[in-house]
């Protein structure tokens, strides 16, 4: 998988190359899968989740701004699949694993200037620590665990610190207007 790879760079002759996407996007994609589902969801859900995460990609392709990383785009399109199966198939799932929160949101809405820079105006008031996890887990898609480890602290600390991060956020983005 090439390293933060923008949509644009997967343009050609002003199309989509989503076979490329596919081919250097397949081992990200399938290990969050794999890592974000438990034995409760069928290889054949898997595997509808890893096709419908492409093709949501070049269903949308011409609806969001190129200059967008597609490893985070990728990344919060196949969890929001995954969340969707667990729901579908009315399986009871621990939400801390698969909270919704507005920093994946953002992703989904890359042209949306106001939001993007809202939140990083509310980001600025966390704590240095805080801003840390945040780009471990978001951005570097890290476990809990990996954090915990990385930063010295519990993985408790780390759950709680990013629900309290998520709620703080979110509640500042609605205090908004948003």
């Amino acid at each position: 998988m090439k390293d933060l790879k923008q949509l644009e760079d997967y343009y050609k002759n002003n199309k989509i190359d989503i076979d490329q996407i596919i081919e250097d996007f397949t081992p990200y994609i399938t290990t969050i899968i794999n890592n974000g589902t438990d034995k409760r969801i069928s290889f054949e859900d898997k595997e509808e989740i890893f096709s419908d995460t492409f093709f949501i990609v070049w269903k949308n392709r011409n609806r969001f701004n190129i200059k967008v990383s597609l490893n985070s785009y990728l990344a919060g399109i196949a969890r929001n699949l995954i969340k969707e199966k667990y729901r579908k198939l009315k399986i009871v799932y621990d939400i801390c694993d698969f909270e919704n929160d507005i920093l994946n949101s953002v992703n989904m809405y890359e042209n949306d200037r106001e939001l993007i820079f809202d939140l990083q105006q509310k980001m600025k008031g966390l704590k240095d620590i805080e801003i840390e996890i945040v780009k471990l887990f978001y951005y570097s898609s890290m476990s809990i665990k990996d954090i915990a480890k990385k930063l010295n602290i519990s993985e408790l600390n780390v759950k709680t610190r990013l629900h309290r991060i998520r709620k703080k956020l979110k509640k500042e983005l609605n205090n908004g207007g948003l």
